[in-house]
């Protein structure tokens, strides 16, 4: 079987258009702080942002993650998932070890994401520093990229996106997904997604 080619085995295909939506909004308030910081990416490979195996928590987002998958090239789709089980067995081996702490997303090509419309979310608003208040009204801050960090925080010492929407409307649909399939999708990081 062919990566990309057994997405459905991820309930929550069927969330796609209201996912889609949602990041249309992640990606207008990302848009708005770069914008207003005049932070971009340019020269930039991505290794920072992509050395990272994060971790995915919904079913929607990996259901959409392996929707972009199909959009792709059979040559690339077979790299990607060579690249990703590579990932998942230095993690296997040694979770704490050079080898896989700093292997590139296999879907990082040349230093752009191949299934970049089809990002999730900790990747969408990546590199500009964050927050997010939970149901007890404490909040948890978040740095932006080493980039950020180091050549625009000066200059922007208060700007933080707010997560806190974005997380909880993505919670919703994750929970609407439970109900309807009866079961909850176990979390998976990026290259264990990718690599089934």
């Amino acid at each position: 079987m062919n990566s990309g080619d057994n997405y459905d085995c991820f309930p929550g295909t069927d969330f796609a258009p209201r996912l889609k939506k949602l990041y249309q909004e992640m990606d207008a308030t990302y848009s708005a702080a770069s914008n207003l910081s005049d932070f971009n990416c340019d020269g930039c490979d991505g290794t920072k942002c992509c050395t990272v195996d994060l971790i995915i928590y919904t079913s929607v987002e990996m259901s959409y993650m392996k929707q972009g998958l199909l959009t792709l090239d059979q040559a690339i789709k077979f790299k990607i998932k060579n690249r990703s089980l590579q990932i998942v067995r230095f993690k296997q081996s040694n979770p704490f070890g050079s080898d896989y702490r700093n292997s590139i997303c296999a879907a990082n090509f040349g230093g752009r994401c191949v299934i970049y419309e089809h990002r999730p979310m900790i990747c969408r608003l990546a590199g500009i520093p964050h927050f997010i208040e939970k149901p007890d009204q404490t909040r948890i801050s978040g740095p932006g990229c080493p980039r950020f960090e180091t050549v625009f925080l000066a200059s922007n010492p208060e700007l933080k996106i707010d997560r806190t929407p974005f997380y909880r409307l993505l919670a919703v649909m994750e929970i609407e997904t439970i109900k309807k399939y009866g079961k909850r999708t176990q979390s998976l990081t990026i290259a264990e997604i990718l690599a089934s």
